[in-house]
């Protein structure tokens, strides 16, 4: 097992292990607690053996529909009905929307009880379940409504991504992608130099991708919990990737936005010279070779509005996250009628 640890200054830090069958520990490690675990309810038919008679379970159905206001106070009051008390702890087991609701609901409910994050999708792995972010949606854009709200314990077992769906496991790459475009040249070369072995879910690649994407992510939100600063960085193609999301209203993957809006990100940086071509050709060549195209975008008039209001932006602009080579970026404020210019180039 890999073990990892995020200390964030004036929070708990979070504990991370990362190994095949790290999520059986759950079993001896919840012993004489109060559990309520929020669990995807196609992964419990799958892996009834890791439900535990003590827990109370709620089978959730995963998916951006989950992320709403209404299905919050679904949860919460499913909480309350257990008898969760501040001791009580909410356990999430499923992919990053699981992750996302039931953060939340863990940092609402009396002012905030004890998560632990079980991840079983390639995007809660390699990002969402470590961090601290949680959020629901409104039908004005994706994460409005949320607070950080750090996991203190995140179990990362990569045998559970063997009956994952492939679009699903190509979701999650393209946010590794988006860290070691942006944070860590040695996992973009992981990624680079061995995706046949990436694709095939070979155990040893997969755990070093997830482990190499952790630790980047974890020194960022060990200097900047609450995105004041680096941690903007976490946000490269996130700017137009959100947006194709929430005008697609959920119906297509993160991910897979995300790697969108990357392409995107690497065309706004070679416009501005802040990258040279030759890294943002190797940076597309990967993305293109985990099938992830350029395609063509929406009208600027309908991915705007989103853009405009993004949590990235600000008074006009948006603190958009410019690829500067490979594994190195930095936050630009670009005003929303230069990306108005660039989405309509783009």
């Amino acid at each position: 097992m890999i073990e990892l640890h995020c200390r964030p200054q004036h929070e708990a830090p979070t504990r991370v292990v990362i190994g095949n069958g790290a999520l059986q520990q759950l079993a001896v490690d919840t012993q004489g607690r109060s559990v309520f675990a929020l669990v995807d309810a196609s992964m419990a038919a799958l892996r009834p053996d890791l439900m535990q008679p003590s827990w109370t379970v709620l089978h959730a159905q995963a998916g951006e529909s989950l992320k709403s206001l209404g299905q919050a106070e679904l949860i919460l009051r499913a909480m309350a009905t257990a008898g969760l008390d501040r001791k009580g702890l909410l356990l999430a087991i499923g992919g990053g929307t699981i992750g996302d609701v039931g953060g939340l609901c863990a940092a609402l409910y009396l002012r905030g009880i004890e998560c632990w994050q079980a991840p079983t999708t390639m995007m809660a792995m390699v990002d969402s379940a470590v961090g601290g972010k949680t959020a629901v949606n409104l039908p004005e854009g994706k994460n409005l409504v949320g607070a950080v709200h750090p996991p203190s314990r995140v179990y990362v077992d990569p045998t559970m991504l063997e009956g994952l769906p492939d679009v699903e496991l190509r979701s999650g790459i393209a946010e590794a992608i988006k860290m070691g475009i942006g944070l860590d040249a040695s996992l973009f070369g992981i990624l680079e130099r061995e995706h046949a072995a990436v694709i095939a879910r070979e155990p040893g690649v997969i755990e070093r991708v997830i482990h190499r994407s952790l630790a980047a992510k974890c020194a960022v939100v060990e200097s900047d919990l609450r995105e004041d600063g680096p941690r903007r960085l976490l946000n490269l193609g996130h700017t137009l990737g959100h947006a194709l999301e929430a005008l697609a209203d959920g119906r297509i993957p993160h991910g897979l936005c995300v790697a969108r809006g990357l392409h995107f990100a690497l065309d706004v940086s070679e416009s501005l010279s802040a990258m040279r071509s030759e890294d943002a050709e190797r940076c597309r060549k990967v993305l293109l070779r985990y099938g992830h195209q350029r395609t063509a975008l929406p009208s600027v008039e309908q991915l705007l509005p989103f853009v405009a209001r993004d949590k990235k932006a600000e008074q006009g602009s948006v603190h958009f996250v410019l690829p500067t080579g490979i594994g190195q970026s930095r936050v630009e404020r670009l005003r929303l009628d230069q990306l108005r210019a660039l989405l309509a180039a783009g």
